[in-house]
């Protein structure tokens, strides 16, 4: 069976997204990172055995439904992976129509996040056979056995499957692993690995990587799966690491929700890194909380040029809200130990909480922002996830139906509204302005634009400061009817 490549792993396009947070044109150009979890899939399949697993991205060249129906008409679809996320489930449904049109006989498997948290509601997606609850990874090499030796799903770990009757059938769950030593790490060689960029990319050639799975914390406005916290091996990682090196690629995000634990581990991983010369260009997200200058001063020295911090807020009441486990005092220094030792910084900030209530305060912590001085920030309006306790809140108060995810997860391409910011206080115009408002404050400043023609290294990071430009400008462009803007 080998080269056949029968079976395919699909990242749909984001064509009907639910841009919670930031308008769809603000993400356009500034980012494309490869889809990790369908990476991972294939590269365990073609390590473990002698099958081919295809990957088609419909996310690079932000491709429509026409132009990715043409490319799916290439391959077999006899067994077919879709990646759902909770906000894309519209554009899983489209593709998995698509699929059912050109193959009436594939064998179609969703997995992901969005089935590990709503299994019920993936399983009742139109035309899906089959989803994997937990890792992905062994799950879609025992389906693929299973109809190679016709056999059926009964012994597939943590799969949900309907009968040739359509009964659908729970399998026992995943056997629980304390570590991730086991995975195999993605084989960029398999990917369009050039078409790949992250935010203020320097080098030419840039990935994404992940040193864990889960995350310790329970922030009230993510909708993150809060399964076991694993991470992986320092030496698992690095070895991933000189692969990407070895084919060109030389600057690395670590996309964790948690990249560092704590900042021993961080200290370690920078010993790790210098022990074996790695010369690399990285950076990750982490929290304020337990960031050490002592950890950021090592980061620097082995190579580490952007830490993304996630503040969410600049006063200490928004940080209690958002259950940050820190205070202004923190963040300023932690601010300022990354200016005096040289890493870039990014702060993440959210407008329009419930504990803003009204324009003045919602402003003011914009200005309190600024005193932080970060190089860059990325600014989202505040979303009541589907799951979490800010969207119970707010459905308790009468600002959204307690059932419109239910109904949008029911069928995908209802159209039914969800909400995507807080109107309690503020209304979505007044919201949509405070955004405007934020990216004047912050990228309008002469300091800024000055901070940012003096550090240009690369014809690379100019052409992602064009194109941050021009995101600027379609910004103040926006309006709240648009069906682009975030409000």
């Amino acid at each position: 069976m080998k080269g056949t490549s029968d079976f395919l792993l699909l990242n749909p396009p984001e064509r009907l997204r639910v841009w919670a947070g930031i308008a769809a044109d603000q993400s356009a150009g500034v980012y494309c990172f490869p889809p990790l979890g369908l990476m991972y899939v294939q590269a365990y399949v073609e390590k473990m055995s002698d099958y081919v697993v295809d990957i088609l991205d419909g996310v690079v060249g932000n491709q429509d439904y026409p132009e990715y129906e043409e490319k799916l008409k290439q391959y077999n679809l006899d067994i077919v992976g879709i990646s759902c996320l909770t906000h894309s489930i519209a554009d899983t449904q489209m593709t998995a129509n698509i699929v059912r049109k050109l193959n009436p006989n594939a064998l179609i498997v969703l997995g992901g996040p969005h089935c590990e948290m709503f299994p019920e509601y993936a399983m009742g997606m139109d035309n899906v056979d089959a989803i994997v609850i937990g890792d992905g990874e062994q799950a879609f090499l025992d389906i693929i056995k299973c109809v190679d030796q016709g056999k059926d799903f009964s012994r597939v770990a943590g799969l949900w499957w309907k009968d040739s009757t359509g009964t659908i059938i729970k399998n026992k769950e995943q056997k629980k692993q304390n570590d991730l030593n086991w995975q195999i790490w993605p084989d960029r060689r398999r990917v369009e690995y050039q078409y790949y960029f992250t935010p203020g990319t320097r080098s030419p050639l840039a990935t994404t990587a992940i040193t864990s799975r889960g995350c310790p914390h329970s922030c009230p406005f993510c909708l993150t799966y809060k399964k076991q916290y694993k991470i992986r091996n320092i030496d698992n990682i690095l070895d991933e690491i000189e692969d990407c090196v070895s084919i060109g690629i030389n600057e690395v995000h670590f996309v964790d929700d948690l990249f560092s634990p704590n900042s021993q581990w961080v200290l370690r991983f920078c010993d790790a890194v210098e022990r074996r010369g790695l010369k690399f260009d990285w950076g990750y997200k982490t929290t304020i909380a337990g960031t050490t200058r002592e950890q950021i001063r090592r980061c620097n020295e082995t190579g580490c040029t952007k830490i993304h911090f996630g503040v969410e807020s600049a006063n200490n009441e928004g940080l209690d809200a958002w259950g940050k486990h820190c205070d202004t005092d923190d963040v300023h220094r932690v601010f300022q130990w990354c200016r005096e030792e040289g890493v870039r910084s990014v702060a993440y900030i959210m407008l329009a909480g419930p504990h803003e209530k009204t324009m003045e305060d919602a402003i003011k912590n914009i200005d309190e922002m600024l005193k932080l001085d970060a190089d860059y920030a990325a600014f989202a309006v505040f979303s009541p996830y589907p799951n979490t306790e800010s969207f119970d809140e707010g459905a308790q108060k009468g600002l959204y139906p307690a059932d419109c995810w239910d109904q949008l997860m029911t069928d995908p391409l209802c159209g039914v509204e969800v909400p995507v910011s807080w109107t309690e206080h503020l209304t979505k115009e007044q919201i949509l302005d405070l955004l405007k408002i934020a990216h004047r404050k912050f990228y309008f400043r002469p300091k800024f634009i000055a901070r940012q023609v003096m550090n240009l290294k690369t014809k690379t990071e100019f052409k992602r400061l064009a194109s941050g430009a021009l995101n600027l400008v379609k910004m103040e462009l926006l309006s709240s009817k648009s069906h682009e803007a975030p409000v």
